[in-house]
Protein backbone atom coordinates (compact mmCIF):
# COMPACT_ATOMS: atom_id res chain seq x y z
CA UNK A 1 0.00 0.00 0.00
CA UNK A 2 3.00 2.30 0.36
CA UNK A 3 3.40 4.90 -2.35
CA UNK A 4 4.76 8.42 -2.46
CA UNK A 5 1.33 9.78 -1.43
CA UNK A 6 0.06 6.98 0.77
CA UNK A 7 0.54 6.84 4.51
CA UNK A 8 0.52 3.37 6.04
CA UNK A 9 -1.88 3.27 8.99
CA UNK A 10 -0.18 2.50 12.29
CA UNK A 11 -2.05 1.46 15.44
CA UNK A 12 -1.81 4.23 18.02
CA UNK A 13 -1.10 7.01 15.53
CA UNK A 14 -3.49 9.91 14.91
CA UNK A 15 -4.65 11.04 11.47
CA UNK A 16 -6.83 13.72 9.93
CA UNK A 17 -9.09 12.87 6.99
CA UNK A 18 -11.89 14.98 5.56
CA UNK A 19 -11.74 17.23 8.62
CA UNK A 20 -12.14 14.38 11.10
CA UNK A 21 -9.44 13.59 13.67
CA UNK A 22 -9.07 9.91 14.59
CA UNK A 23 -6.71 7.30 16.02
CA UNK A 24 -6.11 3.89 14.44
CA UNK A 25 -6.96 1.40 17.21
CA UNK A 26 -6.81 -1.91 15.31
CA UNK A 27 -5.76 -3.41 11.98
CA UNK A 28 -7.26 -6.58 10.55
CA UNK A 29 -5.02 -7.59 7.64
CA UNK A 30 -7.09 -10.71 6.88
CA UNK A 31 -10.33 -8.71 6.53
CA UNK A 32 -8.46 -5.63 5.21
CA UNK A 33 -10.18 -3.33 7.69
CA UNK A 34 -8.95 -0.56 10.00
CA UNK A 35 -10.79 0.23 13.19
CA UNK A 36 -10.51 3.88 14.14
CA UNK A 37 -11.74 5.93 17.07
CA UNK A 38 -12.61 9.54 16.42
CA UNK A 39 -11.63 12.29 18.85
CA UNK A 40 -15.26 12.40 20.06
CA UNK A 41 -15.10 8.68 20.96
CA UNK A 42 -17.08 7.27 18.02
CA UNK A 43 -15.75 4.04 16.51
CA UNK A 44 -15.64 3.41 12.77
CA UNK A 45 -14.31 0.74 10.44
CA UNK A 46 -12.50 1.84 7.29
CA UNK A 47 -11.84 -0.55 4.44
CA UNK A 48 -8.16 -0.65 3.37
CA UNK A 49 -9.23 0.16 -0.20
CA UNK A 50 -11.04 3.26 1.08
CA UNK A 51 -7.89 4.21 3.02
CA UNK A 52 -5.82 3.85 -0.17
CA UNK A 53 -8.34 5.97 -2.11
CA UNK A 54 -8.19 8.66 0.57
CA UNK A 55 -4.38 8.57 0.40
CA UNK A 56 -4.31 8.94 -3.38
CA UNK A 57 -6.68 11.90 -3.08
CA UNK A 58 -4.36 13.47 -0.52
CA UNK A 59 -7.14 13.34 2.06
CA UNK A 60 -5.14 11.59 4.81
CA UNK A 61 -2.46 13.26 6.85
CA UNK A 62 -0.73 12.46 10.12
CA UNK A 63 -1.93 14.54 13.08
CA UNK A 64 -1.18 15.22 16.71
CA UNK A 65 -3.51 13.74 19.33
CA UNK A 66 -6.15 16.13 20.63
CA UNK A 67 -5.22 18.28 23.60
CA UNK A 68 -8.00 16.77 25.74
CA UNK A 69 -7.97 13.09 24.80
CA UNK A 70 -9.70 12.12 28.06
CA UNK A 71 -6.95 9.63 28.83
CA UNK A 72 -5.19 11.73 31.46
CA UNK A 73 -6.01 12.03 35.13
CA UNK A 74 -6.90 15.73 35.04
CA UNK A 75 -10.61 14.89 35.20
CA UNK A 76 -10.14 13.72 38.80
CA UNK A 77 -9.46 17.30 39.85
CA UNK A 78 -13.00 18.31 38.89
CA UNK A 79 -14.76 19.25 42.13
CA UNK A 80 -18.19 18.60 40.61
CA UNK A 81 -17.38 14.90 40.16
CA UNK A 82 -16.80 14.42 43.88
CA UNK A 83 -13.61 12.52 43.07
CA UNK A 84 -10.26 13.90 44.06
CA UNK A 85 -6.73 12.54 43.99
CA UNK A 86 -5.39 10.94 47.15
CA UNK A 87 -1.78 11.46 48.18
CA UNK A 88 0.40 8.60 49.44
CA UNK A 89 0.13 9.45 53.15
CA UNK A 90 -3.65 9.59 52.99
CA UNK A 91 -3.88 6.36 50.99
CA UNK A 92 -1.63 4.59 53.49
CA UNK A 93 -3.99 5.59 56.31
CA UNK A 94 -6.95 4.04 54.45
CA UNK A 95 -5.54 0.52 54.65
CA UNK A 96 -6.73 -1.71 57.45
CA UNK A 97 -4.18 -3.47 59.61
CA UNK A 98 -5.09 -7.16 59.31
CA UNK A 99 -3.37 -8.16 62.59
CA UNK A 100 -4.64 -5.32 64.76
CA UNK A 101 -7.67 -7.15 66.19
CA UNK A 102 -6.20 -10.64 66.11
CA UNK A 103 -5.36 -12.21 69.44
CA UNK A 104 -3.31 -15.34 68.84
CA UNK A 105 -3.38 -16.51 72.49
CA UNK A 106 -7.09 -16.44 73.29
Amino acid sequence: MASSLCIDPIVGDWYLSYGKLFEVVALDDAERILEVQHADGDLEEIDMDDWATRCRAGAVQMADPPEDSGMGTDHYDDESSGIRPVDFQEAQGLRANPLEDLDLFE
